[in-house]
């Protein structure tokens, strides 16, 4: 590790904080799981219901999709994303003082996008054991995977800001979010895996929301709306906002709500905004559970895995 504590009492405080931080999470996510069947029914019928209405209101129907943009999901952004996915929790691992080999972390990354939509934390889960396989405390590997997954949620959270307009107050309430988010988890980087690994980790972030600015607008164009790629991003926040904070699967339902909101702010159709996120899901969960099919076919499950 490149990174030096003060002292050893220092390291102790650090190490102490951290280890009752985690236990908390530990303990809100436990309660959370307790309620995840009636969470999920529940946001399921909201994800159905508002598709619907939205598809309703925009007079929308199947034979309306173009299909060309699905499939230039589905075929491009998508696999470039899996891609993407592998090598940023090479990055990860190896901030927790780790290397995995890419073939290996395209594997666990593919497998993980998909598990984000079982009705558990799958993805967080699947990340986590596969860096405690390769050596990683349950606590350390708990950590990274949370203080990455807080890093993403606040990059994007600057990208809304910039897109929505820096003074419009709730513009600025995310944007300072975001920039605080960002400063949290640098600091933690550094401290733990080093200037290089928290650059590194930045850098993977700002290509990420390419990616995914890629994808939605695939999306929005497949319902036929047009939208300008940086008036993108407050949608992109939205999906990796639901995402992340695993009270539903996927953020199924949270993600599309928060879109169609935050499109109040903008010039975008909330319910434009709700069927491009939802959309964007449903070619990702397709997409994502052919790669892990064809992977848990061709690729033997190691020993504990």
């Amino acid at each position: 590790m490149e990174g030096h504590s003060a002292s050893p009492i220092a390291d102790e405080a650090r190490a102490s904080m951290t280890a009752r931080l985690f236990a908390f999470a530990q303990s809100a996510r436990r309660t959370l799981g307790a309620y995840r069947g009636p969470i999920f029914a529940i946001c399921a019928v909201l994800f159905c219901a508002g598709f619907w209405v939205s598809a309703g209101r925009l007079e929308l129907t199947f034979s309306d999709l173009a299909l060309r943009y699905i499939a230039l999901s589905a075929l491009v952004f998508i696999p470039v994303s899996m891609i993407y996915g592998a090598l940023n929790f090479m990055v990860m691992a190896r901030g927790a003082g780790i290397t995995i080999p890419f073939g290996k972390s395209l594997k666990i990354s593919c497998v993980a996008a998909f598990a984000e939509f079982l009705p558990i934390p799958g993805g967080a889960l699947v990340r986590g054991g596969a860096m405690m396989r390769e050596g990683s405390g349950a606590v350390d590997a708990g950590l990274h995977v949370t203080v990455n997954a807080l890093l993403w949620i606040s990059c994007s959270a600057v990208a809304a800001c910039f897109a929505l307009g820096i003074w419009h107050p709730a513009a600025l309430a995310i944007g300072a979010g975001g920039v605080l988010g960002v400063a949290a988890c640098s600091v933690w980087l550094i401290g733990r895996a080093g200037l290089g690994i928290a650059l590194a980790a930045l850098l993977m972030r700002v290509i990420g929301l390419g990616i995914a600015g890629a994808r939605l607008i695939a999306a929005f164009l497949a319902i036929g709306v047009a939208i300008e790629f940086l008036d993108l991003y407050p949608f992109v926040f939205a999906t990796i906002l639901g995402s992340a904070a695993s009270i539903a699967p996927g953020g199924l339902g949270i993600s599309e709500i928060v879109a169609a909101s935050i499109a109040t702010l903008s010039t975008v159709p909330p319910e434009a905004a709700f069927l491009a996120v939802g959309l964007n899901r449903l070619i990702g969960f397709a997409v994502s559970g052919i790669a892990t099919g064809i992977i848990s076919l061709i690729t033997p499950a190691e020993p504990g895995e």
